[in-house]
């Protein structure tokens, strides 16, 4: 494995900071992942700088977003405004447009969280399993739960064939 000049560990150091990930520096490098984590961890003020650089990324991206709300706005009127056309839809396949109303739901409802349930009905499933177990079956009709030994045999021979 190559050892690495002060230059490339600088240089290891300035990319990780600009959100080059830790396997592409090893490859771009020639050298194992553990390499460039120790060089990172040489420079105390790497996690720093990666931290800030992240927050400045998503600060950017974030604006552009913004930026580009209306944009984005217009494009979603236009298509659900096409998804309402009764004659596309039976044109469309039943799997786009079950794709097309999982990615509505889910955008549109992202959000939200579900509702809570009042807090004396919460275990409503579990209090009428344990509710219905307490009433006595008789179980002598059915085949399948009759006992095949007679209470107190230590051992059910098995059926002869």
């Amino acid at each position: 494995m190559a050892k690495l000049t002060d230059r490339q560990r600088k240089k290891i150091i300035v990319e990780r900071a600009d959100g080059v990930t830790i396997r592409a520096l090893a490859r771009k490098y020639k050298v194992s992942d553990t390499t460039i984590r120790r060089t990172l961890a040489s420079d105390p003020k790497t996690a720093q700088k990666v931290a800030q650089k992240k927050e400045e990324n998503t600060a950017a991206i974030l604006a552009y977003m913004e930026s580009k709300k209306t944009d984005v706005c217009e494009i979603l009127d236009k298509l659900l405004e096409a998804v309402k056309d009764e004659e596309r839809i039976a044109k469309t396949p039943m799997n786009q447009l079950a794709t097309t109303l999982g990615i509505l739901i889910d955008k549109f409802t992202g959000n939200e969280q579900p509702p809570k349930p009042p807090a004396d009905s919460q275990n409503n499933l579990l209090d009428a399993i344990i509710n219905s177990t307490k009433e006595d079956v008789p179980t002598d009709d059915i085949p399948e739960l009759q006992q095949t030994a007679k209470p107190g045999d230590d051992m059910v021979e098995p059926p002869e064939v």
